[in-house]
């Protein structure tokens, strides 16, 4: 069975990196008192960006499985 990924620890990664709610997610800033902040726009286009990536290499990966 031949797959996309040289390693189960890199399609884990992009199973989750898929599967992030870009607009819901929030980090934790050790700079502003240890508080979640937003991303910002820049930001949230950069993960949606991944995100697809990250999608399209599991449909990808999926499809050479047959």
């Amino acid at each position: 069975m031949s797959t996309l990924y040289r390693n189960a620890g890199e399609k884990k990664q992009d199973v989750i990196v898929a599967n992030i709610v870009v607009d819901n997610a929030v980090r934790y800033s050790l700079t502003e008192g240890g508080r979640y902040l937003p991303f910002n726009e820049l930001e949230k286009e950069l993960m949606r960006e991944e995100k697809a990536l990250a999608m399209a290499r599991l449909a990808i990966d999926r499809a050479m499985q047959f």
